[in-house]
């Protein structure tokens, strides 16, 4: 396991993250409490010291209660986050409302919320609070202030934004900034072989802004691990359910190239190819956020920390997976964009490959 600096925090996270939201009661879906210790257990063995988890929208509240009993007899040595956001007492039932105010991103949701979290996890301070999802009715400048608030108390050490706009994050970060109050550290997203549109805006935003990327569903929800294109797997498939089906709308033919591309990859190198599409993942610069029902699920992620993707392969999974560009990102990054042709004709100084999607 190597580490990471978690934007400029200063923070060290394990170069992976433990998402705990299977972790839960015994069911199909889910781990139950004595299967999730042994992921735990499996994923700190390897060194990993960063969680993942949210508040009672996680299985209603027993997925940081997991957690909290597992991280409390060595506190100090954890990097514990959780989310905010999400109607606290719902889970994922958009017809159960508690009150009006029992979520979003206005201060009585979090700290309401943030008080629930830190009593389920049965810890004193949280070591990075993410926004759940950006939900357009809460300035951006309130939730800075708000969120420093907690900071200046104790509650909350670090703070980071999931599934937002890139044009939020920039003006949240500009205006922690501009008023000395804490910074946005790390944003999460969804990102994968299936799923690159952060490409675009949000991976040159947060480089330009020194915040981390973490990637939640980085096997797009098991479909990078072969069970949907290797004839002989006998894992269970979330997306054939109807619970997931509304996700599947994402694994077109072209995506079934890329798992493909993924497999035969894997098989050559010796490996899975859980382990191929990690590490494709860390090899773009952002930190895989991985979960399982069980600890063979674990172990067979954790491979990738040994892999190291030829620069073919890794050239051959990017041109597998290209995302269509848009027509401005045509304009500047296409193979015949006016910038690459003024850098060409010597009109503008060379420009590094960074700025171009793969």
């Amino acid at each position: 396991m190597r580490y990471k600096l978690l934007g400029r925090s200063g923070l060290r996270v394990s170069e992976v993250c433990l998402g705990t939201m299977m972790m839960s009661t015994e069911s199909p879906s889910s781990a139950g409490p004595e299967e999730s210790r042994r992921i735990l257990e499996a994923f700190v063995d390897k060194g990993g010291n960063y969680f993942d988890t949210a508040n009672e929208v996680y299985n209603g509240g027993l997925s940081e209660r997991i957690l909290g009993e597992f991280v409390a007899s060595e506190r100090h040595r954890y990097v514990v986050t959780t989310k905010y956001t999400n109607t606290l007492h719902s889970g994922f039932d958009p017809s159960i409302r508690d009150h009006p105010n029992a979520g979003g991103n206005h201060k009585k949701s979090m700290v309401q919320s943030v008080e629930g979290s830190l009593k389920r996890l049965g810890v004193d301070y949280i070591d990075l609070l993410w926004i759940h999802f950006w939900e357009y009715s809460t300035d951006i400048a309130d939730v800075m202030r708000n969120v420093n608030d907690l900071v200046q108390q104790g509650k909350v050490l670090h703070f980071g934004l999931c599934n937002t706009p890139a044009w939020v994050v920039a003006r949240g970060q500009t205006v922690a900034d501009q008023r000395g109050w804490e910074p946005i550290s790390a944003l999460q997203y969804q990102y994968n072989l299936v799923s690159r549109d952060l490409e675009f805006e949000i991976i040159p935003c947060a480089r330009a802004l020194g915040i981390s990327v973490n990637a939640y569903s980085p096997l797009a929800g098991g479909f990078l691990t072969g069970k949907y294109t290797r004839g002989d797997s006998t894992e269970s498939r979330r997306f054939d359910s109807e619970l997931f089906r509304q996700w599947a709308f994402q694994f077109d033919e072209k995506a079934y190239d890329a798992a493909r591309k993924v497999d035969e990859i894997a098989d050559r190198l010796g490996t899975s190819s859980a382990a191929v599409a990690l590490a494709w993942v860390r090899d773009r610069g952002v930190i895989p956020m991985i979960g399982a029902r069980k600890v063979s699920q674990i172990e067979d992620s954790l491979q990738y920390l040994s892999l190291s993707l030829p620069a073919d392969d890794m050239q051959a999974l990017n041109e597998a997976s290209a995302p269509v560009l848009p027509w401005t990102y045509y304009l500047l990054h296409g193979e015949d964009s006016r910038i690459r042709q003024l850098a060409a004709a010597g009109m503008l100084e060379a420009i590094d490959n960074e700025h171009f999607p793969a």
